[in-house]
């Protein structure tokens, strides 16, 4: 008998953002199909369709990249952290949460300055803010700050373990 995982409300919010990068993938994907039906079967290309990708594509990636984060999605090379006993392997996985978590913090805090610099510029047919597009990378990396914050102190509280290379071999085999 497995034990029951009961959802955080960080799984929950993750939940939620997940629907709405899928969401996002939907309008994305019916956006680019319509104008590639529009354009080559009916030669009437949709004018709002570049911007509207343009617009969309970083809001999936980047609000997407918060549940890789938050499920341990990325790429990680873990063999020498492998190598070394479990106390050392939980203090290298700390250590690797707030490597993250600079890099994260620090593309947070240059999204929005580049966005501060890019408010007075349009888009010329949607006509809103270019803003649009750098706020996906701060949203997003402040987002996935919080989730680093949260796991750094779940690992020195030891209430999150270091993932075994097996686990994780696991979770792609059966489609966690």
């Amino acid at each position: 008998m497995s034990a029951v995982h009961k959802k955080t409300w960080i799984d929950r919010v993750v939940d939620v953002l997940d629907l709405v990068a899928s969401i996002m993938m939907v309008i994305l994907t019916v956006v680019v199909f319509g104008e590639v039906l529009s354009r080559y079967v009916f030669d009437l290309p949709l004018v709002f369709s570049n911007e509207l990708t343009l617009l969309l594509f970083p809001w999936v990636i980047f609000v997407a990249a918060i549940a890789v984060t938050k499920n341990e999605g990325h790429l990680s090379i873990n063999f020498f952290r492998s190598l070394m006993p479990k106390a050392v392997q939980r203090w290298m996985f700390a250590f690797s949460k707030l490597v993250m978590l600079f890099f994260s913090v620090y593309m947070a805090f240059s999204a929005y300055r580049m966005g501060e610099n890019t408010a007075s510029q349009v888009m010329p047919v949607l006509r809103i803010s270019k803003t649009w597009l750098i706020t996906s990378v701060s949203v997003s990396f402040a987002v996935i700050s919080l989730i680093l914050i949260y796991q750094f102190i779940m690992i020195v509280l030891g209430k999150l373990e270091v993932p075994d290379e097996e686990e994780m071999l696991d979770d792609l085999d059966h489609g966690h």
